[in-house]
């Protein structure tokens, strides 16, 4: 079962270039604005863990740019929530509320990044120096 959620709001600032009257900047950046929504909405969605022996995971994007995970393997598990943004082929995760067993710190992490591969995300996990094993796919 997943955790409670937090809020993200995501933005992009994108400076003025002297060539371009306002009127025309601000327009592209409404341009670029509404593209990056629409590839961060296309993100949304309930994902699970293929891929790792042994462990089971899943992953809720929201489109209010909140997120929550969970992480079983064996007697130990991580639970995080926070916000998510994405930059190009890159989804972080920004943890705002990490659960996990005091007697496994080196699990703990502030942020994760994720691969965009298709439809699905690989994971470089924080605790082996962002390595990429498994992939989280919705159903």
């Amino acid at each position: 079962m997943l955790m409670g959620v937090c809020m993200l709001s995501a933005c992009s600032l994108h400076a003025a270039t002297p060539a371009q009257p306002p009127d025309k900047q601000h327009a592209r950046e409404a341009t670029m604005d509404k593209e990056t929504k629409a590839a961060d909405a296309a993100l949304t969605g309930h994902y699970y863990l293929g891929g790792v022996m042994e462990t089971g995971s899943e992953l809720l994007l929201q489109p209010d740019g909140q997120f929550q995970w969970f992480f079983s393997y064996g007697a130990v598990d991580l639970g995080a929530k926070g916000r998510w943004d994405r930059e190009g082929a890159n989804v972080t995760l920004h943890v705002e509320d990490f659960r996990g067993p005091e007697e496994f710190p080196q699990g703990r992490f502030k942020t994760m990044k994720l691969r965009v591969d298709g439809e699905d995300l690989v994971p470089a996990w924080p605790w082996e120096n962002g390595a990429e094993r498994g992939r989280y796919s919705r159903e």
